[in-house]
C-alpha cells in the first residue's frame, strides 16, 4: 500500500514542481495580468471538463470493473464531443473569456476530456502508474514548450500558454490510447443498445459524483471571476499563485486518494473500506500538516524573488488560506470513500453545502477585502464541507480520527522508509 501510494505521490510532486514552474514563467514573463488571463482561461477549460465528467470522470473508474469496455469507451466519447460544441456555443454567447480564445477553450477541453476518460479507464483497470505517467507529461511538456516560446520570443502573449496546451493534449492523447489498447478487446463491439444503456447508467452515478464537483470547483474558483469584476486581472493572478502554492499540499491527500478509491471500487467489503479510509486520513491529515509548516514560513521576498514585485503580498495572502486548505484534506480523503461505494450524492451534498457558503461570503468580502477577503471566503467554506462530509462518515460507522498514535507512527516510518529505498533501487 506505501509503495503505490509513495509512487503516486512522487508523480504527483513531481507534478507539483513543473506546474509551480509554469506559474513562475507566466509570471516572470506576462506579470500579474498575463496570470490573471491565464488563470481564466484554465479555470473555464476546468469548468467545461467537470461537465465532460457528468459521464467520462469517475464513473468511469467505478463502471470500468462492471461493465463492457467498449460501450463505456462509446458512451463517454460522444458526450464528451457534445459537451465540447456545446460549450463553445454558450462561450461564444455569454463572453466568458475573449472571442479570439472561445474555440480554443472547447477544443481543448475536449482533448482534456478523452485523455482523462483514457486514465480513468487505466485508474479502473488499477494500473496507476500509467495513469500517473499520463498526468505528469502534461504539466512538463506544458512548461517546456511555454518556456521556448516566451524565451525565444517566438509569442510573448497568452496565446504561448494555449498553444503549448494544444501540443501537450495532443502527444497525451497518443499516449493514453497506447496504454489503453491492450486492455481493449478486439473481438468485442460496442452495440447501439448497451452504449445507450450504459450512457444512462454512467449519466446517473457521473450526474451525483459531478455535481460534487461542479459545486467544488465553484467554490474554490468562483472567486477568480469576482475578483476579476470588482477589482483586475491583476489581482486573479496574485490570487491565482497563492492558491497555486498552498494548494499543492493536497497533492499528498490526492496521491492517497487515487490508490483509496481505486481500492474500494474492486473490494464489496465495507468495514475494510472504513478501516482503510481511517488509517489513510490520519496520515494523510499529518503529512499535510507538516507540508504547510515549510509553505507558512517562507517570507514575502522570496515570493518576489520567484515571480517578480507584482507578488510581494503572496505570504499573507497563504496565511489566510493555510487553515481552510489543511482541513479540507480530511473532506477528500473521507469524501473518496463514499465515492468508492458509489454514494456521489454526499459529497454532492457537502459541496453544496461549501459553495452556499462561499457565493454570498465572496459577495461581502471581495469587493471590499479583494484577495483577502476571497481567502477568507475559501476557508470558511473549506470548513463547512469538511464538517458535513464528517457527519455522513460517522453516520456510516467511521470514527473521527486526525492523527497516528506513536506506535503507528513508528511502523509508518518503518514502512515508509523501506518503501522509498525499494523505489531507488
Amino acid at each position: 500500500m506505501i509503495k503505490k501510494i509513495f509512487s503516486t505521490f512522487s508523480m504527483r510532486f513531481a507534478s507539483a514542481i513543473v506546474n509551480l514552474l509554469i506559474a513562475v514563467v507566466i509570471s516572470r514573463f506576462l506579470g500579474a495580468d498575463g496570470k490573471g488571463e491565464q488563470g481564466i482561461l484554465l479555470t473555464t477549460i476546468a469548468f467545461i471538463i467537470l461537465f465532460d465528467n457528468l459521464v467520462g470522470g469517475a464513473s468511469v473508474v467505478y463502471l470500468t470493473p462492471r461493465l463492457r469496455l467498449k460501450n463505456i469507451l462509446a458512451a463517454a466519447y460522444i458526450w464528451s464531443l457534445f459537451i465540447s460544441i456545446l460549450s463553445y456555443f454558450i462561450l461564444y454567447f455569454t463572453n466568458l473569456v475573449p472571442s479570439e480564445y472561445q474555440l480554443a477553450v472547447a477544443i481543448l477541453s475536449g482533448m482534456c476530456s478523452i485523455i482523462s476518460i483514457n486514465s480513468s479507464i487505466l485508474i479502473g483497470k488499477e494500473k496507476i502508474n500509467q495513469s500517473n505517467i499520463i498526468n505528469f507529461m502534461m504539466p512538463l511538456l506544458t512548461i517546456s514548450i511555454l518556456y521556448f516560446l516566451l524565451k525565444t520570443s517566438i509569442n510573448t502573449t497568452v496565446n504561448a500558454y494555449l498553444i503549448a496546451l494544444f501540443f501537450t493534449y495532443f502527444f497525451c492523447f497518443i499516449l493514453s490510447f497506447k496504454y489503453l489498447l491492450p486492455h481493449l478487446n478486439k473481438f468485442e463491439k460496442p452495440t447501439y443498445s448497451g452504449t445507450i444503456h450504459t450512457l444512462k447508467i454512467m449519466l446517473n452515478y457521473g450526474f451525483q459524483n459531478q455535481l460534487a464537483h461542479v459545486f467544488q470547483l465553484l467554490s474554490f474558483r468562483i472567486s477568480y471571476y469576482f475578483l476579476e469584476y470588482y477589482w483586475s486581472k491583476s489581482q486573479v493572478g496574485i490570487y491565482s499563485n497563492g492558491v497555486s502554492i498552498i494548494e499543492s499540499v493536497w497533492m499528498i491527500s490526492s496521491s492517497i486518494t487515487l490508490f483509496q478509491y481505486a481500492r474500494i471500487v474492486n473490494t464489496s467489503d465495507k468495514k475494510y473500506a472504513i478501516k482503510l479510509t481511517e488509517t489513510l486520513t490520519k496520515y494523510g491529515m499529518l503529512i499535510a500538516l507538516l507540508a504547510l509548516i515549510p509553505i507558512l514560513v517562507l517570507p514575502s521576498f522570496v515570493y518576489t524573488m520567484i515571480f517578480g514585485p507584482d507578488f510581494k503580498d503572496l505570504n499573507i495572502l497563504i496565511l489566510f488560506l493555510a487553515p481552510g486548505i489543511w482541513v479540507f484534506n480530511y473532506a477528500l480523503i473521507i469524501g473518496h470513500y463514499f465515492s468508492g461505494i458509489g454514494k456521489y450524492y454526499i459529497n454532492a451534498i457537502a459541496s453544496g453545502v461549501g459553495l452556499a457558503v462561499t457565493i454570498p461570503s465572496a459577495f461581502l468580502l471581495i469587493p471590499q477585502y479583494g484577495i483577502y477577503g476571497a481567502a477568507i471566503s475559501a476557508t470558511i467554506s473549506y470548513f463547512c464541507t469538511s464538517v458535513i462530509v464528517l457527519y455522513f462518515f460517522k453516520k456510516a460507522g467511521g470514527k473521527m480520527i486526525l492523527f497516528p498514535n506513536f506506535k503507528e507512527l513508528k511502523d509508518f516510518y518503518f514502512n515508509t522508509k523501506t518503501a522509498i529505498n525499494s523505489k531507488l533501487r
